[in-house]
């Protein structure tokens, strides 16, 4: 058969569009199985100056905010990381409230992750102490974490002061849901 001629035949066009887009369909599935999908557990404690808080003008129960907190990860398998964030609040006394930010974690060899969060206010522990729950989104990583793309999911309460943290720290238990390029 003469090239041309197989080229004129519908079935043979129809051979090819169909390979073609199996092609295209099959690429994005290969590389998505090629990522393992890893769980890290890790518990945050962090402290910092007091937040900067402002009327927000249209009612005096309604304030907004601006803080930075810094302290250590610790992770459940041993890594550890210094942590650091800011983060913003919408606050309308004895309503609502509601935070988010954005979390750097540093590790010993100088890699790092940076991810942006959100949460909300869940109620009081028995010290009426205020807790919060959230989830995050990690944006980017370097070194060990390049490429990295993931999720966390984290439960807030309030330390007591110690000695290390005269006054008062906050504790965030968190999950994180996270692929890795290759890996």
């Amino acid at each position: 058969m003469h090239f041309m001629e197989f080229w004129r035949r519908r079935e043979n066009w129809l051979l090819l569009t169909a390979l073609v887009v199996l092609v295209f369909l099959a690429a994005p599935a290969t590389s998505a199985q090629a990522a393992t999908e890893h769980t890290a557990e890790v518990t945050v404690t962090m402290s910092g100056p007091p937040a900067t808080i402002l009327p927000a003008g249209d009612d005096k129960n309604h304030l907004v905010g601006l803080g930075k907190r810094a302290g250590k990860a610790v992770f459940k398998d041993g890594r550890t990381a210094k942590y650091s964030n800011v983060f913003f609040m919408d606050l309308y006394r004895g309503k609502s409230v509601s935070v988010w930010g954005y979390t750097k974690m540093v590790f010993k060899d100088g890699s790092w992750l940076f991810f942006k969060w959100k949460s909300h206010f869940t109620g009081r522990d028995k010290a009426g102490k205020p807790m919060f729950a959230g989830t995050g989104t990690i944006l980017k990583g370097t070194g060990t974490y390049k490429g990295i793309k993931g999720t966390a999911k984290f439960k807030n309460r309030r330390l007591p002061p110690s000695k290390e943290f005269p006054k008062g720290a906050t504790e965030a238990q968190a999950v994180f849901t996270y692929t890795l390029p290759g890996k």
